[in-house]
């Protein structure tokens, strides 16, 4: 079995629609913030509300919560403002069944697939940061926190977004892995990143679009011109520095 894994779509439709053009797969994980910053939230939720009636599992992400409850998102200050405007004018484009959708999405999913014990969650806390750091500075935390299989053989997997840097660490039986983001990578790597676990084995991939296309689609919207700037330069850069 194929599972595919994506988060932080952050409505770039070109870039989410260049990882299904690539990969083909059997189920989907999504780690949630589908909306925000980008110029077309309703396809890419769209996309998720067709999917979800298959083989889907999906969390929902803080900037998901801040437009279907019409709350703060849990980004940085630096970034907040740039949330605000782009998501309020973002949700002008969505229809209550849309919104509904969002709302819908629990906060984290524990779940069984294909043989495979799940946690997920989005990672809108510490949570998502300490996976990453842990993998940078190579530090590993006591086994027994993550991998609660004992003898069992049966594989786990600990999924999270939230931070946009991909990372995919093995702990004894239990995996953890941050797929990255589709729609706005901050690892200065502007192809779209994703994870894909296949027969078991969990691994991040990249696919390259043309970021051209999500350029115009932001200058062409009605957000505020510093705001679309500061976009554009997000994903280029893939990074959050000016």
């Amino acid at each position: 079995m194929k599972i595919l894994i994506i988060s932080d779509i952050h409505a770039n439709w070109h870039a989410l629609q260049a990882v299904l053009a690539r990969e083909s797969y059997d189920a989907l994980i999504f780690l949630g913030d589908v909306v925000d910053f980008g110029p077309d939230p309703k396809n890419c939720v769209n996309f998720l509300m067709k999917t979800s009636k298959a083989r889907f599992w999906g969390v929902r992400g803080d900037h998901d919560h801040a437009l279907a409850f019409g709350t703060g998102s849990n980004c940085t200050e630096e970034l907040r403002k740039i949330s605000n405007i782009s998501r309020e004018w973002g949700e002008c484009f969505l229809s209550g069944e849309e919104v509904g959708f969002l709302r819908r999405l629990p906060l984290d999913r524990d779940f069984s697939v294909d043989g495979l014990d799940f946690e997920i969650a989005h990672g809108s806390d510490p949570y998502s940061y300490i996976f990453y750091n842990m993998v940078i500075s190579g530090e590993e935390p006591c086994v027994e926190a993550y991998d609660q299989s004992g003898s069992d053989e049966k594989r786990k997997f600990i999924l999270t977004g939230h931070s946009h840097k991909p990372f995919v660490k093995s702990i004894g039986n239990t995996t953890i892995l941050n797929p990255g983001s589709v729609g706005q990578p901050r690892d200065r790597d502007p192809r779209a990143s994703y994870g894909v676990i296949e027969n078991g084995e969990a691994s991040i991939r990249r696919a390259g679009y043309d970021i051209e296309k999500t350029v115009k689609d932001l200058e062409r919207s009605g957000m505020p011109c510093g705001v679309k700037t500061r976009l554009i330069s997000m994903l280029v850069s893939a990074s959050v520095i000016n």
